[in-house]
Order: structure tokens, then sequence, then C-alpha cells
């Protein structure tokens, strides 16, 4: 997939808002709400550590022989 910030931003976004609709709603399907929090769980991640390297993808080591 590929995506701009915005769109990504926007699908984020819109994943927390159904998160948040279905935690109210007793019918809501349960394996969605908890597929959906893994999703989201794992965005956190990866941005945190996007975060923790400064901003910028880690690169493995260029090999120098």
């Amino acid at each position: 997939m590929t995506a701009t910030a915005q769109e990504l931003s926007a699908l984020i976004a819109a994943g927390r808002m159904s998160v948040a609709a279905m935690e109210k709603d007793p019918h809501a399907p349960t394996e969605a709400l908890e597929l959906l929090r893994s999703v989201l769980a794992d965005y956190d991640r990866a941005l945190a550590r996007l975060h923790e390297q400064g901003g910028r993808m880690s690169r493995p080591p260029q090999d120098s022989s």
C-alpha cells in the first residue's frame, strides 16, 4: 500500500473513531474490535520506535569490505 502522510493520518483517525464507537455498541463484533485495537497498537508501537530514532528509519550497517 502506498499512502501519503495525510492519508495515513486520516485512516488512523478513522480507526480510532471506530474503536470509540464500537466500545459503546453492545452489538459490535468482539473480534473486529480486538483486531482494530491490535492494528492501532501496532501503529502506535511503530510510531514510538520512529520517535526514539530521532524521526529516521534505522538502516543496517554497510559492509565496508
